[in-house]
């Protein structure tokens, strides 16, 4: 006779069989749109995805977005950077969006500042404005502790700095449940392959302020990540979090607190990552030299998704103001 523990584990087989074998959702005419508008550049072996548009402004803003999504978060904030800068680059980190995403690579913040740099020096980028979210901030300090290591006259000249909600600092910073989860060993492995559309929806959805993203905006952020399989590779990049508590010297205290360029902050207050008023208060105690603007109570922690208008205006206001 079958017990009902053998039945349960039956199920629970089955169910997990049918994660791991579910394809990817096709990417949306929206997807497919802002993937013909890029190109690909080779990088230790990998493919990594990025757009290179010209504007009508002067300069260069390179921009690097968060995790677990991609380049295509900047789209709504794309017409304050074209009327501003001559040339906007906005990339894809490996292992995520349309990059490749091989599961035996060592994902790292110091790795992905050396193909930002690597992308620049092939585009003739020899100086640039950073724009940064989430875990694109914390790979921007790094660009920027390198910058003020080497001599000026050397590498990537970086002008000003322009970051957006990210946990910057170890102890006042919140992951949520599933990454905490993604971050173990094996269930984090394990976890990784059964996100499924709602459970993603659900999960996802609660970082964002009342301006939650349409159905299809979440259709968008899901099937990027699950392209080429980029769901199995969220593990190894959730490193970054543990990179940010050994390096906390480094990124906080040896380049935001002391940086050669000017730095300004765009804030969604309704963050359950980087909560307020601990984030704000924090940021104004470490580096009260560097501008905050602080949006909307309403505002989460996608501000270029949530009030492109505000978070557009108040950035071009601050790079017109250098």
């Amino acid at each position: 006779m079958v017990s009902v523990s053998q039945v349960a584990v039956v199920v629970l087989g089955v169910a997990i069989a049918g994660f791991l074998l579910y394809p990817p959702p096709p990417l949306s005419q929206r997807l497919l749109s802002w993937k013909q508008r890029g190109k690909v550049y080779p990088y230790n072996d990998v493919e990594v995805f990025y757009v290179d548009e010209a504007g009508s402004g002067t300069g260069t803003v390179v921009c690097l977005h968060g995790f677990p999504t991609s380049s295509y978060d900047w789209i709504k904030i794309m017409p304050y950077l074209k009327n501003q800068f001559a040339r906007i680059v906005l990339v894809d980190f490996v292992g995520m969006g349309f990059s490749d995403k091989p599961e035996d690579y060592n994902y790292s913040v110091f790795d992905q500042a050396d193909m930002i740099e690597n992308l620049a020096e092939s585009l003739s980028i020899s100086s640039t404005h950073l724009l940064a979210h989430d875990m694109g901030d914390t790979v921007a300090l790094e660009l920027v502790a390198r910058f003020k290591e080497r001599s000026k006259n050397t590498g990537l000249v970086l002008t000003s700095l322009c970051l957006l909600n990210g946990g910057l600092f170890p102890g006042k910073y919140y992951p949520r449940l599933l990454q905490k989860i993604m971050l173990m060993p094996v269930l984090g492995k394990i976890a990784s392959r059964l996100i499924f559309f709602q459970l993603f929806r659900t999960r996802f959805g609660e970082v964002f302020g009342t301006s939650k993203p349409s159905y299809g905006d979440f259709e968008d952020f899901y099937a990027a990540i699950r392209y080429r399989d980029g769901n199995t590779v969220l593990p190894g990049l959730l490193n970054y979090i543990k990179e940010r508590s050994d390096n906390e010297d480094r990124w906080v205290n040896g380049t935001l607190k002391t940086s050669p360029i000017p730095v300004l902050m765009v804030y969604g207050p309704a963050d359950p990552v980087n909560p307020s008023p601990v984030f704000p208060d924090h940021f104004r105690k470490v580096a009260p030299q560097h501008k905050l603007v602080v949006l909307d109570k309403s505002i989460g922690h996608y501000p270029q998704w949530e009030d492109p208008e505000k978070t557009g205006r108040s950035y071009i206001d601050f790079i017109t103001g250098l």
